[in-house]
């Protein structure tokens, strides 16, 4: 249980991997389109802007600290704490590989 449980953690790692790449591109195209140097479509004003900007910022920040994380909680010398917070952060984030690897991890019998 406790391989299945890494195993886990690592899908959900590629998959926070791909959405700080998408808060990292959405952080340098909205103040390219706040500039005027991307035509903005959207049809959302400036202020609406930074507000989405201000949002990725945050939404980078605790994804990167999640990877950092998972790591810990990945390692051979966790604890059962680890998952049990992972399970929380899984269902809060929406992702279920976060919540199967907790589930996994307090499972354990080592």
């Amino acid at each position: 249980m406790k391989v299945a449980s890494r195993v886990m953690y690592t899908i959900a790692n590629f998959f926070t991997w791909i959405e700080v790449v998408f808060y990292i591109l959405s952080i340098v195209m909205v103040p390219l389109m706040m500039g005027g140097m991307i035509r903005n479509d959207t049809g959302l004003g400036n202020a609406d802007l930074m507000r989405g900007l201000i949002a990725c910022c945050i939404a980078l920040f605790f994804s990167i600290v999640l990877i950092m994380c998972a790591r810990v909680a990945k390692s051979r010398g966790s604890s059962k704490a680890w998952d049990f917070l992972f399970i929380i952060l899984g269902i809060l984030g929406g992702n279920i590989f976060y919540v199967l690897g907790g589930i996994f991890g307090l499972f354990a019998w080592e």
